[in-house]
């Protein structure tokens, strides 16, 4: 008999809570990856989301849930490994116009959220367009400092409320 692995449970309970929500049309969600990497042999999830009352340019969220070669290998093969698991991130999307005032606004508007648990990674980036005002892009990376598996799988609807509190708070600051 096929057991699912500690990602495809993971997966499971995620994609519930994220589209729980779109079907309250609370949240919309715009994009769903879920990749096999054949050469690592790992496997990718993520699902990006925006409140439903905002637009496209507003701030979008991304859960994304890993698993590498040695989790799914040692699952499968049922070794007796505590750290078995997934990592899990939080991203946020947005723009920012002045990076050294934004990001530090962002950076304090998360950590009263989310605690000092997460390492929180922003990452500016911009098109080059010599006729155009640049648009400076913010990717937030929420990086948690452990794997979680099956024991904790009822933080993933948690994690989802504390991504859309972010989302708003984000949206509020960037408007």
């Amino acid at each position: 008999m096929f057991d699912p692995t500690i990602f495809d449970n993971l997966k499971v309970v995620a994609e519930g809570a994220l589209y729980d929500l779109d079907l309250e049309e609370e949240i919309l969600i715009t994009n769903r990856r879920d990749q096999i990497d054949l050469a690592k042999l790992s496997r990718d999830y993520a699902v990006t989301f925006r409140k439903m009352d905002k637009t496209d340019n507003s701030v979008h969220g991304e859960l994304r849930i890993n698993a590498g070669v040695y989790d799914l290998s040692a699952e499968i093969l049922e070794k007796e490994d505590k750290s078995i698991g997934c990592h899990i991130e939080a991203v946020f999307f947005t723009t920012v116009i002045d990076p050294k005032k934004d990001c530090e606004v962002i950076q304090l508007a998360l950590l009263e959220i989310w605690g000092d648990r997460p390492l929180i990674i922003q990452e500016i980036s911009y098109n080059y367009d010599p006729y155009h005002s640049v648009k400076l892009k913010n990717t937030i990376i929420l990086k948690f400092d452990r794997k979680i598996g099956e024991a904790q799988v009822d933080d993933l609807p948690i994690m989802v409320e504390y991504m859309i509190e972010s989302i708003d708070q984000l949206n509020e600051l960037m408007s």
